[in-house]
């Protein structure tokens, strides 16, 4: 994941890794959150806008967002403000956008992980994609000018249910053909419970539509000017 970046003959400030989501011991599919959600809200999103987005084009275009793996120039991190929450992901890809070209960003196959896979309902990934939805439209007001109200969320629901049961034939296909475990019905549940996730979203977003993010570390160097040093010496110690 490095190399890319430290390679002199490359020109890359930025690489995001990212790994097959499949237990290779159970022979399940995972990567919910993204299969699930973050990927047909996508869609969803773009029929709903209507017109060509570039934010919307640019994340579209990674394999895998809600990978945390990522290497970057201390420079160009300098200039980036972080999401305090579970939208870290795709909140530091925004960031991107607005402050690097999309020809100094790269991505890396790490291969197989062996992650530590939870339950969608019961071990929080619920608030990775309520966290993930609120920042995409907090961006999407920013970018494409949208305006977010609880006639646009209600039709965006409708439309993600929909493109979300077209992945899921599209995934039971994925893992007959490659011998995989697929539990249907359990898919179909997650549908569901994530389904209810864009009114909540929505409404947490209509409330607050600025949201919380770290302060950047020009701002955090200028409060604190000796804050590198302090982070090497307990990386050091720790």
């Amino acid at each position: 994941m490095l190399y890319p970046i430290i390679e002199p003959r490359l020109d890359f400030f930025f690489a995001k890794g990212f790994y097959a989501r499949v237990n290779t011991e159970t022979r399940r599919m995972y990567g919910r959150v993204y299969r699930l959600f973050v990927n047909p809200v996508l869609e969803a999103l773009e029929g709903k806008i209507g017109q060509p987005s570039r934010f919307l084009m640019y994340l579209q275009s990674f394999s895998y967002l809600l990978s945390g793996e990522f290497a970057i120039y201390s420079d160009l991190a300098t200039h980036l403000r972080i999401p305090s929450d579970w939208g870290l992901e795709v909140g530091m890809l925004a960031e991107l956008f607005r402050n690097s070209s999309y020809g100094r960003i790269c991505e890396v196959d790490l291969g197989l992980y062996d992650h530590k896979h939870k339950e969608v309902i019961t071990n929080g990934l619920l608030s990775t994609a309520e966290e993930s939805l609120i920042t995409l439209l907090r961006t999407l007001t920013e970018t494409d000018g949208i305006e977010v109200t609880t006639s646009f969320l209600k039709s965006l629901q409708v439309m993600y249910r929909r493109l979300a049961q077209d992945k899921i034939r599209q995934y039971h296909a994925d893992a007959t053909c490659n011998g995989l475990d697929f539990d249907r019905h359990e898919e179909e549940s997650c549908v569901d419970s994530l389904s209810e996730v864009i009114n909540a979203a929505g409404e947490k977003f209509l409330v607050n539509p600025a949201k919380t993010q770290l302060p950047g570390w020009l701002r955090t160097i200028s409060a604190m000017p000796n804050i590198r040093e302090r982070l090497r010496e307990d990386a050091i110690e720790s």
